[in-house]
């Protein structure tokens, strides 16, 4: 779309032009909305590096997988990637005691009503899928995706070995992924 100044087109139009492989517009939706998502990262582990780093890997998804989205509007579906990404990154790298003790003296934060329909939408979704699992496959997804725990903790918990927790969650991810079809690139935030 050479010619036309985006800086004046709407959220829906460039998205239409993103999914189209328009990558000045891509570049125009970046600018617009780092800012805003760089803050909602930051405010959750403020750390500024890790914070842009999960920005970038978002923008870098949103960018390659613009063929199985279908959006209107970027801003909610951008935050839910940032609370999704945020979230992994505690469950990967960082000492969830460590995010707890900081959790409990933190302001609660305003937050868009909408971000929270959308999160919970999603978190239903997966809870209905994951109930449809065998008994032990959704036990130990559970322990992984929900309580947080490692798969060393999760064999040890059960005692299982660490291959067979990891089988087991590969199984329930191959699941959800059947079973959520066309939304299933939204488990890219969730895992």
């Amino acid at each position: 779309m050479t010619g036309k100044n985006l800086k004046t087109e709407s959220d829906e139009v460039l998205l239409g032009l993103i999914k189209a492989g328009d990558y000045s517009a891509f570049r125009e939706l970046y600018d617009r909305q780092f800012d805003m998502l760089y803050g909602a990262a930051y405010n959750i582990l403020r750390e500024h590096d890790e914070a842009k780093d999960i920005i970038q890997d978002i923008f870098v998804w949103f960018w390659e997988h613009r063929e199985h989205w279908n959006l209107t509007s970027s801003k909610g579906y951008l935050l839910t990637a940032v609370k999704f990404k945020t979230a992994s990154y505690f469950r990967q790298n960082k000492s969830r005691e460590d995010f707890y003790k900081r959790m409990a003296v933190r302001q609660p934060a305003e937050f868009d009503q909408s971000i929270e329909f959308e999160v919970r939408q999603l978190k239903e979704l997966i809870e209905r899928v994951t109930s449809e699992l065998p008994e032990r496959c959704r036990e130990i997804f559970s322990l992984s995706r929900f309580d947080q725990l490692s798969n060393k903790e999760i064999a040890e918990k059960l005692n299982l070995s660490e291959k067979t927790v990891e089988a087991q969650i590969t199984i329930a991810l191959r699941k959800l992924r059947e079973k959520l079809g066309r939304v299933s690139f939204l488990l890219y935030f969730f895992i």
